[in-house]
């Protein structure tokens, strides 16, 4: 059991000097990797001789910064306020009103574990990303922190750490097997894009290199020669893209197990706590009212394996990158109803009011996917393809392109169901999102020129976790769910955030 006051300024970690320095290093780095190409140029030896001296000076330059950093880098509570002051040159004050405060979090990654400190993120309602970050203080003090900061002892000046194995129930552990079917099941294409994105770009940055390479007129010559081989070939285009795909599997393996490895979920309080991680280990925490909404997330690989993704917003974590959200993963069904329940109070029923959008709807993919389909059509042109593999791409693209629309059309739909709205949506994958709409702020009805012709409208619901958007519903079903919305939030009082 140790003891925390914090009615004074209190200071990081002294080992936060490392965790600082290694932020600047990381920025320092990221910002010279585009000088690599100095390593292959002529007079490497006077232009390396040049760059160490600027390297070796910022380098020493941010080790003074991470010191001046730690010395002015102090928090306190006053009252029923969080105070933080930073700043080196500008000084910057920040007070938070404790009530404001949605969320405390922990992150520790590989420098943190190695130097037994941790990271403490304070989020707050409305605030764009984690509003305070503390970067390296003891375990015992980020708990005592967290505990004041969620008023769990208001009492008392003095923060008592106290673990009580009774307080807490384990509900949801993943197995390394269920970790395995994750990886597998997950959008493999998302990693291929990035993949393809980062080598196009790191091609650009090499074009000046393999100008200065000695084969390069033969490599140049080659190309040009067999221009038509190499370009025109559906064939080379499928090898790369199966080849492509497998590394993306492969980067979608590493990735799932890095971030979700030893996933727990604990029932705590009046909340969970998540913790998951591998090398950089997270732990949430969510209370329950605070929870605006979730979004539960399918797609035929999952749904064989019995498994599917939840992901949860908080107050406040709308604009939030999405590494930031709360994701549990190779969650089976048995659990989302649990969670359903714990969360909301909901279970789903039959006879539910249920509206889906207009066949205008349908129509705008359509005219979206026509356009993507022209612009494939003109980009294998430029590129000489002959007809023959005009054909088909067509055969295989436009079929493809109407079963899409098709289906994200029969999927997307919205029920009303004991002030529960329930939203689906999604084309291979299935993604439903269940909200409480009493935690709706704002109800906006937007329509364009052509959804006013269209007898069509959109509504967009603003929550203190983003906006959800019901398009092009028929116009006076907009207005009769605008007016089931607006009746809930002024005639229910109860807390949301």
């Amino acid at each position: 059991m140790n003891n925390f006051s914090f009615q004074e300024f209190s200071r990081q970690s002294p080992k936060g000097i490392i965790i600082n320095y290694g932020v600047l290093l990381y920025k320092l780095v990221k910002s010279f990797w585009v000088f690599i190409p100095i390593l292959f140029s002529k007079n490497i030896e006077s232009k390396m001789s040049y760059l160490f001296s600027v390297i070796g000076g910022l380098v020493l330059l941010l080790l003074i910064v991470a010191v001046v950093q730690f010395i002015y880098f102090k928090f306190k509570i006053e009252g029923d306020q969080f105070i933080l002051n930073k700043g080196m040159v500008f000084k910057k004050k920040t007070a938070i009103p404790i009530e404001r405060i949605q969320s405390v979090n922990f992150k520790q990654n590989i420098v943190h574990q190695l130097i037994n400190v941790t990271q403490v993120e304070i989020q707050t309602a409305g605030a764009k990303d984690v509003e305070v970050s503390i970067k390296a203080v003891s375990r015992e003090l980020a708990e005592a922190l967290k505990k004041k900061l969620q008023n769990e002892n208001e009492i008392e000046e003095e923060v008592e750490i106290e673990v009580k194995e009774d307080s807490a129930r384990l509900i949801y552990s993943l197995s390394l097997l269920e970790l395995f079917k994750v990886s597998f099941s997950e959008n493999h294409l998302r990693s291929f894009f990035w993949i393809l994105a980062i080598t196009f770009s790191f091609g650009y940055q090499l074009e000046d290199i393999v100008n200065d390479w000695n084969f390069a007129d033969e490599m140049i010559q080659f190309v040009v020669l067999n221009k038509e081989e190499i370009t025109g070939s559906l064939l080379a285009l499928f090898v790369l893209f199966v080849v492509g795909i497998l590394i993306s599997v492969v980067v979608s393996f590493v990735r799932v197990f890095l971030r979700h490895f030893d996933q727990k979920v604990v029932y705590k309080n009046d909340g969970i706590q998540v913790s998951e991680g591998l090398f950089t280990k997270r732990e949430d925490i969510l209370k329950i009212q605070k929870i605006q909404y979730a979004v539960q997330v399918t797609n035929p690989v999952k749904k064989a394996m019995g498994i599917g993704t939840v992901r949860i917003r908080q107050a406040g974590s709308g604009k939030v990158k999405k590494k930031k959200l709360v994701e549990l993963v190779g969650v089976k069904e048995h659990f989302q109803k649990e969670l359903n329940a714990l969360f909301f109070s909901y279970e789903a029923r039959p006879n539910a009011l249920c509206f889906r959008p207009a066949l205008y709807y349908l129509f705008k993919m359509f005219v979206r996917s026509a356009f993507f389909v022209a612009l494939v059509n003109v980009v294998f042109y430029f590129n000489a393809f002959s007809l023959l593999e005009f054909i088909v791409l067509n055969l295989v693209l436009l079929p493809l392109s109407i079963y899409l629309v098709l289906l994200k059309y029969e999927k997307t739909y919205f029920t009303f169901q004991e002030g529960k709205l329930i939203l689906g949506e999604g084309k291979i994958s299935t993604v439903t999102t269940l909200i409480e709409y009493f935690k709706t702020q704002n109800v906006l009805l937007q329509q364009s020129i052509i959804q006013k012709k269209r007898g069509v409208a959109t509504l967009k619901l603003q929550t203190a976790s983003g906006v959800i958007k019901l398009p092009c519903l028929r116009l006076d079903e907009a207005h009769s769910i605008k007016n089931i919305l607006i009746q809930e939030m002024e005639e229910n009082k109860r807390d949301w955030i």
